[in-house]
């Protein structure tokens, strides 16, 4: 036995779990390799969200109706932020727009509770849907959201802690609402929609000039609110071309009678309603006063390039 050495078998490759081992326990410089992202079926929740960033509102219910976790990932408030700043609301001031049109939808409210005759008060203690018969008469109905109605349905909320947390969906769903209300008078025909149009908002020309920029931000193709939205689109143009059309003439008529005031609503009112592509024809017309701003003692002229 002295003349033979008795040779042992030698392990020339660890196991993967003797090397994972030292190499996680080398410390912190080995990093750990990164975690999977979370996903959503095959995609991940990220592709997710700019899928229903960039999808029409009608569309929503379809996708949040996919699964639990869809549903839930269309409450995103990244979503809605993204819709209610589409709408410009704040950015161009235009909030005067829709509080005056939830005025008036609770001046028809109450109009129509004191048309309507008397009725009974019926006890609803054992009614089987308790507080939830007290329903807000503001609240769109399903003939006014249309297309919208599912994704309201859906995404409502279930707990107070997330009503608080959705406040840009609150601001949007508002909005969405109230604007809706005006898109019948765009059916009418073309000569017709700005008379329309006028029964539903205040009669200022710098009013309507917003609400017309508002619509038009509503019926946006990033937005696409309804399904005919293009239709939509197309008869507000035509009426808001048509509107432009009338402040040329109100504002000749205000310089006519040496009227600035009237004279700079009718400017401001057609910058609203410009989309900024063409010509700005008021702009012309109000750069040919431009001598008015010149007049030594009466304006300073410094003002014009500050």
């Amino acid at each position: 036995m002295d003349k033979f050495t008795i040779l042992e078998p030698t392990r020339l490759y660890a196991s993967a779990a003797n090397t994972g081992a030292r190499i996680f326990s080398l410390g912190s410089s080995v990093q750990k390799p990164p975690s999977a992202p979370e996903t959503i079926g095959r995609l991940p929740v990220d592709l997710h969200l700019l899928i229903l960033a960039n999808l029409p509102i009608p569309d929503l219910p379809s996708y949040s109706l996919c699964s639990r976790k869809t549903a839930a990932l269309a409450r995103d408030e990244r979503i809605w932020e993204s819709k209610w700043k589409s709408l410009g609301v704040e950015k161009h001031g235009l909030a005067v727009v829709l509080d005056d049109l939830e005025a008036r939808a609770r001046g028809q409210v109450a109009a129509a509770r004191a048309a309507a005759p008397p009725t009974l008060t019926v006890d609803n203690t054992e009614d089987e849907f308790g507080d939830f018969t007290s329903v807000n008469v503001l609240a769109p109905n399903p003939e006014e959201m249309g297309d919208f109605v599912g994704a309201a349905q859906i995404l409502e909320p279930s707990h107070s802690t997330t009503v608080l947390k959705s406040i840009f969906r609150s601001l949007y769903m508002r909005a969405h609402g109230l604007l809706k209300t005006t898109l019948p008078a765009l059916l009418s025909p073309s000569h017709l929609i700005l008379s329309e149009l006028s029964r539903l908002i205040a009669p200022t020309l710098r009013h309507q000039a917003k609400t017309l920029r508002l619509l038009a931000l509503f019926l946006s193709p990033t937005l696409q609110p309804v399904l005919q939205w293009q239709s939509f689109y197309s008869s507000l143009r035509w009426a808001m071309d048509r509107f432009d059309a009338t402040l040329l003439t109100a504002f000749d008529l205000a310089d006519s009678k040496g009227e600035e005031n009237g004279m700079k609503e009718a400017a401001e009112s057609s910058w609203e309603v410009w989309d900024g592509s063409g010509d700005w024809e008021l702009g012309k017309v109000w750069a040919e006063k431009r001598e008015v701003f010149y007049e030594q003692g009466r304006w300073e002229p410094l003002d014009n390039f500050r």
